[in-house]
């Protein structure tokens, strides 16, 4: 097994690691929500802590399964356009939107790694109904785009590939 395809699979269980601990977080968010209905409304002492660890869970959930929806081309796409032009069109039009994910991701990483830490650093928390480091929640935003910023990577090269594939064939014919 050559290196990149070894790391494209450590990469992609990874990913569907994260993925499935954000489906989880949906699972777990809905039974909690169920919980404080029924402990509003029937016992009368619905928890305090309830709403806070669902939009933890939720502002988590966004981070942790967005390289697998990207992976999956489960994001929102407007290619009315791109349909109707040539394949080969096509893959610069991928290419120069994997380079615009690339460096996106790269800034927000950048900046969410420099935040994080000056957090960590001044021990900055989230005061709410919890005290939680604030630090924490930041470093998803980086882990986040980080796992972004590689995704975009291997779809540049694989949309590379395709270009120098599509140019051997036309040097073939």
């Amino acid at each position: 097994m050559t290196k990149m395809r070894r790391f494209n699979a450590i990469f992609d269980g990874i990913i569907n690691s994260l993925a499935f601990v954000a489906g989880s977080f949906i699972i777990i968010m809905t039974l909690i929500e169920c919980y404080e209905v029924i402990a509003r409304y029937y016992l009368r002492r619905p928890p305090i802590w309830g709403v806070e660890a669902c939009e933890y869970m939720l502002f988590l959930l966004a981070f942790l399964g967005t390289a697998w929806v990207l992976r999956q081309k489960g994001h929102i796409t407007v290619n009315i356009l791109i349909e109707h032009m040539r394949p080969k069109t096509q893959i610069y039009f991928n290419l120069l939107a994997s380079l615009v994910g690339i460096l996106i991701s790269l800034i927000i990483f950048w900046f969410g790694m420099k935040t994080s830490w000056e957090n960590y650093v001044t021990n900055v928390r989230v005061v709410k109904t919890l005290s939680l480091p604030k630090w924490v929640f930041l470093s998803f935003i980086s882990l986040g785009y980080l796992l972004l910023l590689i995704e975009f990577l291997r779809q540049f090269v694989d949309q590379w590939s395709r270009l120098r594939l599509k140019k051997e064939e036309r040097q073939i014919l």
